[in-house]
């Protein structure tokens, strides 16, 4: 393994605390590392084991103190499964989940998992909130705001399935059903799972937001968009700053948050990471996983070594490829609920995961943007996709030509910078 290229003076200990002002100056650091230190270029395959992470997390170093910090972003993806399993419980009420999602006085309380509680890492505050797409006022006014008081209602309408858990599910009777696979599924009027669509709407509004429209929004600037001379990321970096008390400068600091809400929880239940080889394996799409990885460490070292050009291009390959996640599972859910409505062997109802699945999926897709960072679905399209699986009695209503047709709508967009059809994702 190569060996990082030292010309250093004094930097502090370790955090996984956030700063956003760079004090303590350090001479120049060369990083010295390729990507073959931290991945098996070869013959690359998923990191179960989390040694892909492990290596990025350790090898930037800084006086012998690891430079990488997304402690928050760990916190915040481990809140959003807890919260997810809550919305499947019949024993915690919309009151209290509402109270994990949003905090009291900005401190995160109720959690059952202690470690969650206490922080400043409040799960509604970064959700739908992201620099790029909503500006300073994020979620508290406008589209932002909009957005996550959509979020807020499916956690609202959890204690009317509760109400209702042992009834039998129908067209305008929240209940429960037992699925063809066997699963007991419990839903609300109009036959939705309330944790799928929080869940996967989390995918889009806090995941892909925070990481691409946010974090690699705000790598040269505070704002995004200004540059001024106390909040000039570029400059510190440039003059090897580091933030007030940690081991790195911000603009390292905010790719490294923006990799964290991709790899900061790497468990079954996570966001985005659990999807990345769901996509790769897709004939169409081999390599988008490896892409992915491959994009946040060439970034961290060009940062390292500021080369913003090559950083710059790791940000275009990760909007597409990460955007490219949430469309193609988008159709994969759609068309696999609109095979089980024309499979004359099978219920409705059996449609429904699927379906709430996509739900979330779709939703997200009004936070994807393309390279330049443009969005690809204006916030009108997305929302007359939530009004067709809304509409009527909502999934016992919806019809597999009106899901096939969202779903040849959403690839015909090329999301991924790829043109590619439905018959790509389902078959």
């Amino acid at each position: 393994m190569k060996k990082i290229v030292l010309s250093l003076f004094v930097a502090s200990s370790f955090f996984q605390s956030c700063s956003n002002d760079d004090d303590a100056v350090n001479p120049d650091l060369t990083s010295g590392l390729e990507v073959s230190d931290f991945i098996d270029v070869t013959n690359f395959s998923r990191d179960n084991t989390g040694t892909y992470i492990n290596n990025y997390s350790t090898l930037f170093v800084r006086d012998n103190s690891s430079t990488v910090s997304f402690g928050g972003q760990t916190t915040r993806l481990k809140q959003a499964v807890e919260i997810g399993g809550n919305l499947k419980s019949s024993s915690v009420s919309s009151n209290d989940i509402q109270v994990k999602f949003e905090g009291i006085d900005g401190t995160s309380t109720g959690f059952d998992d202690a470690s969650l509680n206490e922080t400043t890492k409040i799960l509604r505050s970064k959700t739908s909130a992201s620099i790029g797409l909503f500006g300073s006022n994020k979620n508290e006014s406008g589209q932002g705001k909009m957005n996550v008081e959509a979020v807020d209602a499916f956690i609202v309408g959890h204690d009317a399935v509760v109400a209702d858990w042992s009834t039998p599910a129908a067209a305008g009777q929240a209940g429960t059903f037992l699925d063809a696979d066997g699963s007991t599924r419990y839903v609300d009027a109009k036959g939705f799972e309330l944790d799928q669509l929080f869940t996967k709407s989390l995918m889009g509004a806090l995941a892909y937001d925070q990481a691409v429209n946010h974090y690699l929004n705000r790598l040269d600037n505070e704002n995004g968009d200004d540059a001024n001379g106390t909040k000039d990321y570029r400059k510190f970096n440039d003059e090897g700053k580091i933030a007030e008390g940690k081991d790195y400068t911000t603009m390292e600091h905010h790719w490294d948050e923006a990799f964290g809400y991709v790899y900061g929880n790497i468990t079954k239940e996570n966001l985005l990471y659990k999807y990345l080889d769901n996509v790769d394996g897709l004939a169409k799409f081999s390599g988008t996983e490896k892409d992915i990885f491959e994009a946040f460490v060439k970034g961290r070292i060009a940062i390292v070594d500021k080369d913003y050009t090559t950083r710059d291009a790791q940000i275009a390959i990760l909007r597409e490829k990460l955007g490219l996640v949430i469309a193609v599972r988008a159709v994969h859910y759609l068309g696999g609920g609109a095979k089980i409505l024309d499979d004359q062997t099978k219920n409705t109802e059996d449609a429904f995961h699927d379906l709430c699945e996509g739900y979330g999926f779709v939703n997200s897709l009004r936070y994807v943007v393309n390279a330049n960072g443009s969005k690809y679905f204006t916030d009108a399209e997305v929302d007359a996709f939530i009004a067709t699986l809304n509409a009527g009695s909502g999934l016992w209503d919806v019809t597999s030509t009106e899901l096939r047709n969202m779903a040849d709508d959403i690839a015909a967009k090329g999301v991924g910078g790829l043109s590619w059809t439905f018959e790509d994702v389902v078959n």
